[in-house]
């Protein structure tokens, strides 16, 4: 999946002075930091999703999510409308759509500062929780919007299924 060394967007520096060592997975007091009320934001988030087992572990398939939604991409809170996409091919846990919807509505109940830091959120918060093989998240605004498609892949470095990579091209 990820490289370990790499802060995913929603990840602080755990070197940093604001950084202590408490499991950050763990419920923890509240205290008054910027960096502790982002992961307080962060965690509210990605308790919505809740991954079920899989199936069909040990085969690789894809699963695909779409959807329309109202997100608020500007500090004035200003709605625009957003077709989603989230593509991924399960590990050990599939997302439940109805997982998926709750996750959704508690992300664009804030606001975000563009179509960019939404979709490396997705992928931040799937990658975390569900944990698949691969997953890819397009967000596309309409041209009334500016015509705006963001596109956010990842995969499992040790994974690989071309023929499978190869279809989902097509698609």
């Amino acid at each position: 999946m990820s490289d370990p060394h790499q802060m995913s967007i929603d990840a602080p520096d755990r070197d940093s002075p604001d950084s202590d060592s408490r499991d950050r997975s763990a419920p923890s007091t509240p205290r008054h930091g910027p960096l502790d009320r982002r992961w307080q934001a962060v965690e509210e988030r990605r308790e919505h999703l809740r991954p079920a087992p899989n199936p069909a572990f040990g085969h690789d398939y894809l699963v695909e999510h779409s959807g329309r939604s109202a997100i608020r991409l500007s500090a004035d809170g200003t709605p625009v409308e957003v077709i989603w996409r989230l593509r991924y091919v399960p590990d050990r846990h599939i997302l439940p759509r109805a997982a998926l919807d709750a996750y959704l509505a508690r992300l664009i109940a804030r606001p975000w500062s563009g179509p960019e830091e939404v979709a490396a959120a997705i992928v931040a918060d799937i990658g975390s929780e569900v944990m698949p093989r691969f997953q890819q998240v397009v967000l596309v605004l309409d041209a009334s919007a500016g015509g705006i498609r963001v596109t956010f892949e990842e995969k499992r470095p040790t994974w690989s299924n071309g023929a499978l990579m190869a279809r989902l091209a097509l698609l």
